[in-house]
């Protein structure tokens, strides 16, 4: 057994011990991991009209399923939108700005419309906001794992972060959505298929969307640092970041004359994120471990960017380093910025950056599966993380958290 498939083994023994599941829900998720862990079937290419087919097809299951547990700030939505949406349109704040714009617009309408009530327009966004994460994570699968799409895609969705998109109330699920596309745009720029400027505009739209994306900055940096690197100059780089402040700025701007005057940056979440007030330091140790309970529910196969990173000069290619960046960035995120409401009722704050790391880590597996223990190995890791996730999500759909 090698160095690499007994980092691996021992990371899919560690999550099973970590969750513990039923022996027989675990013998029956293991059972289908094996089967395609030994068949390894290989997926078509999905074209865009495919995608999003499948995409809509998902948003019934989605909804059927939606959540019945909020957490605090979930609870604090209705009065606050029954309060400002009146009176100014939307309920609003600086650090996840577009989030709550458009999810008050929505309700203003559906309100009036039909009675919708604040949660249940909420949860009616963030499963359509599903459709276009799937639509998105279908066309980057076969980009990103074109040998083993099946590991990659059941990998990718077996991630907590899944709640987000059956009907989670909170201001996560589109940007989250939004991120994905980055990544496609971003793939897409490296692959020479499209100009700097595309990734980079839809990363500053994720931002005025929820400001936790800034996070991704290092990435979009070394997007620029490729661009130099082919063209010999800053130009592109320098236009493309131009245009992205542009958009944030114009929408800041609007806001400003729209309800949301600048000054209250300052005394707002965003304003403490620029005084480091938000940092988690001089916690106790049980703080600590509890994140990493969290990033393991989050994302099962955390552990996989060990080996990933131990084995990154022989993977050494321009989306692997892409993908890395945005991963590294984004762990950074959970292990520095401190949750407000106690770290397993901010679960969703720090989901977006799992998707991330749960991206680039079954980009690696998919494509070092090559031979069948490995397969096997990642297969149950697969089964385990899902098993855990989707009885998550019925326990949360039935209210029984």
């Amino acid at each position: 057994m090698n160095a690499e498939l007994a980092a691996w083994a021992a990371i899919a023994a560690g999550v099973t011990l970590f969750f513990a599941p039923p022996p027989l829900a675990a013998a029956l998720a293991l059972a289908v991991g094996i089967a395609f862990a030994a068949f390894n079937p290989r997926l078509p290419i999905v074209g865009r009209a495919t995608a999003a087919a499948v995409a809509v097809a998902a948003w019934p299951i989605f909804f059927l399923l939606r959540t019945n547990v909020l957490n605090q700030d979930g609870n604090m939505l209705t009065p606050k939108l029954q309060h400002d949406v009146p009176l100014v349109g939307a309920h609003l704040s600086h650090d996840e700005l577009l989030e709550l714009f458009v999810h008050s617009r929505i309700w203003d309408y559906t309100h009036r419309w039909w009675g919708w009530s604040v949660v249940f327009s909420y949860q009616v966004v963030s499963c359509t906001a599903g459709v276009l994460f799937l639509y998105a994570l279908l066309r980057l699968a076969s980009r990103l794992a074109p040998e083993r799409t099946w590991l990659f895609l059941g990998g990718v969705l077996s991630g907590g972060y899944m709640q987000l998109f059956f009907g989670d109330v909170e201001n996560y699920t589109v940007t989250a959505a939004i991120v994905v596309v980055y990544l496609v745009a971003a793939c897409r720029f490296l692959a020479g298929e499209m100009p700097l400027w595309v990734p980079a505009m839809v990363l500053a739209g994720a931002a005025t969307f929820h400001l936790e994306t800034a996070w991704l900055l290092p990435s979009a940096i070394y997007l620029a640092m490729v661009s130099r690197s082919r063209t010999g100059d800053i130009r592109e780089a320098v236009r493309s970041a131009a245009f992205a402040v542009a958009l944030i700025a114009v929408v800041f701007v609007y806001f400003q004359f729209n309800g949301l005057p600048l000054v209250k940056f300052f005394s707002g979440h965003a304003g403490h994120a620029l005084r480091a007030e938000g940092f988690a330091t001089a916690l106790p140790s049980n703080y600590y471990n509890d994140q990493l309970r969290l990033l393991l529910v989050l994302c099962p196969a955390a552990a996989m960017l060990v080996p990933l990173i131990l084995s990154f000069r022989r993977r050494n290619d321009e989306v692997t380093a892409f993908l890395v960046v945005a991963a590294v960035s984004m762990l950074i995120f959970q292990a520095v910025w401190k949750a407000q409401l106690g770290v397993f009722d901010d679960w969703n704050l720090y989901a977006i950056g799992a998707l991330v790391i749960a991206i680039c880590v079954w980009r690696y597996v998919a494509a070092a599966a090559t031979t069948v223990p490995m397969r096997l190995a990642a297969a149950a890791l697969v089964a385990i993380g899902s098993l855990h996730t989707y009885s998550w999500i019925l326990a949360n759909h039935r209210g029984t958290q």
